[in-house]
């Protein structure tokens, strides 16, 4: 059985977490509650920061003999649109 906690939010914030809500069920094609909302958030916050964009962007600007800069660039761009999605 799962436990559940209580997080008190302003109203503001409610309101803004369901406008997020909303384009991503959209998205998704599917409804969220709020604990799942707040974990893809999460999820995504330190997918981002694993993931690390900006060492592909020195990739780019300095290309190394024997590797592909053309690929390095479309990993960078589809990190760019994931990021500006949220």
């Amino acid at each position: 059985m799962h436990q559940y906690t209580s997080i008190r939010v302003k109203l503001e914030t409610k309101r803004l977490l369901d406008r997020v809500r909303a384009v991503l069920e959209a998205r998704l094609g599917r409804r969220l509650d709020y604990d799942s909302l707040i974990r893809l958030l999460a999820e995504e916050r330190l997918g981002r920061e694993e993931r690390r964009p900006e060492l592909l962007l020195e990739l780019f600007k300095r290309p190394v003999a024997g590797h592909d800069t053309d690929e390095a660039l479309r990993l960078l761009r589809g990190e760019r649109a994931r990021d500006e999605r949220l």
